[in-house]
């Protein structure tokens, strides 16, 4: 198909030159094509999904073992007394199999909450976004992985009850009444793994945070503020011809620049950061393109009068479009600073003129396919931010008084709230023509926020993972620490009675929970250098292995972690030693 399309190009060359632009046809499937853009978003949220669940599950895992600790003995003299171990085990089972479907309910209820904020805050904007709920198929996955973190962590205290010698058990009580070394070992390694996955979690949040910022950070070319905008379009059964829809912006934007607060009005048919573009083939007059050198095609835009001003976009040199560039004035052209820098890297490109129009490479170029470049202005970001700028390809500016167009945006700079001004607007246009309805109403920078939304709902997700997961390594922390306390209780006891000043008790347990968090954050470090990499073609103006950002969360996590030990450390200095050494 692309042969016969090649042989039909009225042009020589025309071969040679698409070779050159890399002129190419891929295919791809549907769905690979929809996800594309997105799949390593959906991966980083899925693997934040997957932390978090590994992190309650570790959770859940060590205060199944500590409960299992606690029950032993009364587990132990039920079996004593007759009661069947298949009968026992069953009844451990079902307790932590209806804990995890009552946790399986509320997170459901949870998800519901969570989604509607999500739709607040943008979710729509993502592709099939809309389309994302709860429906049975995610209820019964949630359903299945309630009933299968009780059953697995049910096990926990079953394997205990199957494998122990009851009188061991009895002995180990009447003579420390503290657990086995081995416990306490798998304890501490659980907590420590909570702790490296939530390192990895927050590394991951504040890189996508770092990230974020550096976005919003960045000059879209123009300034945002106050702009108001709304589309129109002419139907050409009423405004068929080139004088008509002429007549109609002239009226349009005569009555707009004096609603009370509007300070500019003008129009464009392509407005940044609204999806809607358009490219075309511009070269000067007299290039001649060298070998294996690709075709631009810049973008292409009409313009009114003072668009650049009511925009912000700086004038660079020469001048921007007059009224008198109407139809009988010469062809006028705007262009912007790269196309300037791409054609013309060491003298002005004012009074020069470029092709639009003609066959590229063609010798027989008409009068009319020749525009004489009147000014230059800054360029401007057309639909990402984080767009890099060596992916930029040019724009070029025409005004519609020379070639009038039948879809156009309007836009305003206002001195009040810029949505405001909506009711006078609709009121101006119908005015003029009631039958034209006005739609696409939006604020620039609600546009610039809509373009970020690829950023910000990651971002968003993945701090309320990483907010979990700080949450449940604290919990991990407090709880491991403050079960070893009630195991310890006579040990410190007896270090109290023999003169050990509550200080160095609370150091003692200090320095428990620091040794736990210092492997944990060693642990994660070594994993987030190894996790993160993986982020990076998400991450915009910060690397993935920054150093600050996991300087900044190694200190918060330990903060948080030492807080987290600071109340169990608190509880074993006030151990009585006479009821201790009494129990």
């Amino acid at each position: 198909m692309n042969d016969r399309l090649i042989d039909g190009w009225p042009l020589p060359e025309a071969r040679q030159i698409l070779e050159d632009a890399g002129f190419n046809t891929q295919v791809y499937n549907a769905k690979e094509d929809l996800l594309r853009d997105i799949r390593p978003s959906l991966l980083m949220l899925w693997g934040g999904v997957a932390f978090v669940l590994l992190i309650g599950c570790v959770n859940i895992a060590n205060l199944m073992l500590a409960r299992s600790q606690v029950r032993r003995t009364e587990l132990a003299m039920r079996l004593a007394l007759g009661a069947q171990r298949g009968r026992v085990a069953r009844q451990v089972l079902t307790e932590n199999v209806l804990i995890g479907v009552l946790g399986g309910v509320l997170g459901a209820g949870v998800g519901v909450l969570g989604l509607a904020l999500l739709n607040a805050l943008g979710l729509s904007d993502l592709p099939r976004g809309s389309q994302v709920g709860l429906d049975a198929g995610v209820l019964l996955f949630t359903l299945g992985v309630a009933l299968g973190a009780g059953v697995l962590f049910g096990l926990i205290p079953v394997v205990h009850l199957v494998r122990n010698d009851l009188s061991s058990v009895f002995r180990t009580e009447g003579r420390t009444g503290t657990a086995s070394r081995r416990a306490v070992t798998l304890r501490s390694g659980l907590v420590t793994a909570q702790v490296a996955l939530a390192f990895v979690m927050l590394i991951g949040a504040g890189l996508m945070f770092v990230s974020f910022r550096s976005a919003v950070a960045v000059d879209p070319g123009f300034r945002p503020e106050g702009v108001f905008t709304a589309m129109v379009s002419l139907p050409e059964s009423r405004y068929a011809d080139a004088e008509s829809r002429r007549q109609f912006t002239d009226e349009l934007l005569s009555q707009l620049r004096v609603i009370p607060g509007v300070e500019a009005a003008s129009m464009t048919s392509q407005l940044p950061f609204s999806g809607n573009n358009s490219s075309s083939v511009i070269l000067p007059e007299g290039y001649v393109t060298q070998p294996g050198e690709s075709l631009l095609s810049p973008f292409q835009t009409w313009v009114g009068d003072e668009y650049f001003e009511t925009l912000g976009i700086e004038l660079v040199e020469g001048r921007t479009f007059h009224l008198s560039d109407g139809p009988d004035a010469a062809n006028a052209i705007v262009i912007d600073e790269w196309l300037a820098r791409r054609y013309w890297p060491d003298t002005s490109p004012v009074g020069k003129r470029m092709v639009w129009g003609a066959v590229p490479g063609s010798d027989d170029v008409d009068e009319e396919d020749l525009f004489t470049v009147v000014g230059v202005v800054e360029t401007v970001k057309q639909n990402d931010l984080t767009a890099p700028d060596e992916e930029h390809v040019g724009a070029y500016y025409f005004t519609y008084r020379q070639r009038p167009v039948g879809f156009m945006t309007v836009v305003a700079r206002t001195g009040v709230e810029a949505a405001s001004v909506t009711p006078r607007v609709r009121q101006v246009l119908a005015g003029i023509d009631p039958e034209l309805p006005l739609f696409g109403t939006r604020t620039m920078e609600e546009r610039i926020d809509e373009s970020l939304a690829s950023l910000r709902v990651p971002l968003i997700l993945l701090s309320v993972f990483a907010g979990i997961a700080l949450f449940l390594a604290m919990v991990g922390i407090y709880g491991a620490l403050a079960y070893t306390i009630t195991q310890r209780t006579r040990e410190f006891g007896i270090r109290l009675a023999m003169g050990s000043g509550p200080g160095s008790i609370f150091a003692m347990v200090l320095r428990q929970g620091a040794r736990v968090i210092g492997v944990g954050l060693l642990v994660g470090g070594t994993g987030a250098y190894a996790s993160v990499r993986l982020m990076q073609s998400l991450l915009f103006g910060v690397e993935s292995t920054d150093p600050a950002v996991m300087g900044g969360v190694a200190v918060l996590l330990a903060a948080v972690g030492m807080l987290a030990a600071v109340i169990p450390a608190r509880r074993a200095t006030r151990v009585d030693p006479i009821r201790a050494l009494a129990g």
